[in-house]
């Protein structure tokens, strides 16, 4: 039999279906001829679909049409004139066709969707590639550091906050692995006058708004002490250099690298 299509529902922008309520097809708008092709009236719906797509129609979509009426935002794909698997988004609602009870089948193609999808997926993945690269890469970074045993290497935000270091750093202020991590370079000075100068230096270059005040090729020296975590002080002598953008002058991280003056002092007594 051929396809039925009257005006009243030829208004529609979209891809529609009628079908009964066990879905065979009453009707069929234009819309719908010219995306998907000729649909037969009293055939089933179900032969729109691909096999996936109707097996999934069987075992989900019918059970909640019959429970709650309708369904919306369906995903599935559909046989097309160009595509054999075209995606889609289905809605349908239960209603009155011709004094008696429907369903109303509202199908929109999926293009861009499915385009988008594809690529987010591709994103997705070569994002996890790259984290895993850079996981490695910064494993081998962290070994790399923390073989220079003699130095003491953190990085400092413009504020003076410790955003890394090495293991030789924990080792020298006898703190905790991954304790260092966030505590501000200001509270790591002792009570000497060495450390008040250095204090008194580093505040100057830190603002309150957290932007180092060093020029970009400035590089602040000095030899004071620290204070390791049972509040010995542990003479160090400091170098702070700022790290900055590239082709800019904008101060992104300090760079600290100290290293142990008594070590020093014992080598230079032998």
């Amino acid at each position: 039999m051929e396809v039925v299509i009257t005006d009243d529902i030829n208004f529609l922008p979209c891809p529609l279906v009628i079908t009964d309520e066990v879905g065979i097809v009453l009707q069929v708008n234009r819309a719908f001829t010219d995306e998907f092709g000729d649909c037969a009236i009293n055939t089933n719906i179900s032969e729109i679909f691909p096999k996936a797509s109707q097996i999934f129609l069987q075992t989900h979509v019918w059970p909640l049409l019959h429970r709650q009426g309708s369904v919306k935002e369906i995903y599935l794909k559909v046989r097309a004139r160009t595509e054999p698997q075209l995606p889609v988004l289905l809605n349908c609602s239960r209603g009155e066709f011709r004094q008696q009870q429907c369903y109303r089948w509202v199908i929109f193609p999926a293009r861009e969707r499915s385009r988008f999808e594809r690529e987010l997926i591709k994103t997705q993945n070569d994002t996890m590639i790259y984290a895993q690269r850079l996981q490695k890469a910064n494993a081998r970074l962290q070994a790399v550091l923390n073989s220079a045993t003699e130095l003491v290497i953190m990085v400092l935000s413009p504020d003076g906050t410790v955003r890394f270091n090495n293991s030789s750093a924990e080792t020298l202020l006898r703190y905790k692995a991954g304790s260092l991590a966030g505590q501000n370079i200001m509270t790591l000075f002792g009570q000497t006058d060495t450390a008040s100068d250095a204090l008194h230096r580093l505040r100057a270059m830190f603002t309150a708004k957290g932007r180092a005040g060093f020029g970009k090729a400035e590089t602040l020296q000095l030899d004071t002490s620290m204070t390791d975590k049972d509040g010995n002080n542990v003479e160090v002598a400091v170098s702070i250099s700022p790290v900055c953008r590239k082709n800019t002058t904008n101060i992104d991280e300090l760079l600290l690298v100290a290293t142990d003056r008594r070590q020093r002092k014992q080598l230079q007594c032998n």
